[in-house]
């Protein structure tokens, strides 16, 4: 098992244990409501929770934005499906990208694919399910899935060790089920973090997107803004003009 695969699975364990020991064992929600996934809690003015908020400071919600990235590090606690698919699937195919690509370009990938998939829930959960809690790893997972397939489409692999199957035609069972799901409403399933992730992973792969480009423009732009206040500044230290005055 590769060194980032591990420790992910190993975190993702010790947190769904903990998760369960709040909210089954101890029947607290807290747990939920700080680090799963809300849409109306991560941009609470968008709901308008804010709107009649009056008296002290405390009695007005903040957006919890980190919603966003702790989500993807808790699963369900009723039951042992939803780690263990996720895990399973992140296994077979974490492995082979980060043999790939190496640990830190494939975390950075991980990672970038869970926060996206979560953005693309808050976006659409403000418009139809504000107040459902999210959590998964499945957005990043549906990321790698694309990914893998998109990459490595003829790699040969035995399916649960048996099975030969292209690479292109193994991801199709998660992608059909995803699909599947979405088609028919299924219910307790985000298709948003679904496919969003999947998306998300396929636009990475295939250079379509590239947030380290977004984020030089974005370095960019605030470097030019603060060369014109500094020019300005010097400008300002000048006499002004015909003997008037600067305003």
């Amino acid at each position: 098992m590769t060194p980032i695969v591990k420790k992910i699975l190993i975190i993702n364990v010790v947190v769904w244990l903990v998760y369960i020991l709040f909210e089954v064992w101890l029947e607290l929600s807290a747990f939920t409501q700080f680090f799963a996934l809300i849409p109306q809690k991560v941009i609470p003015w968008m709901n308008g929770s804010n709107a009649d908020a009056v008296g002290p400071i405390s009695t007005v919600e903040f957006p919890r934005l980190w919603q966003v990235f702790t989500y993807m590090w808790l699963h369900s606690p009723e039951g042992l499906l939803h780690i263990l698919f996720n895990s399973l699937f992140f296994w077979m195919i974490g492995g082979n990208l980060e043999q790939s690509w190496g640990s830190r370009a494939f975390l950075r990938f991980y990672l970038i694919c869970g926060v996206g998939a979560g953005v693309v829930v808050v976006i659409f959960g403000l418009m139809f399910a504000p107040g459902m809690p999210v959590v998964g790893a499945s957005g990043a997972v549906y990321g790698l899935v694309a990914a893998w397939g998109i990459v490595s489409p003829n790699r040969l692999i035995y399916f649960f060790g048996v099975f030969p199957i292209k690479v292109k035609h193994f991801v199709l069972i998660p992608i059909g089920f995803a699909v599947a799901d979405f088609l028919t409403r299924a219910q307790g399933i985000s298709h948003a973090a679904h496919l969003g992730g999947m998306a998300i992973g396929a636009l990475l792969v295939t250079g379509y997107w590239r947030p380290g480009k977004a984020t030089r423009k974005i370095r960019y732009w605030w470097l030019r803004r603060k060369l014109k206040v500094i020019e300005g500044n010097r400008n300002r230290t000048k006499d002004p003009p015909d003997g008037g005055y600067w305003h």
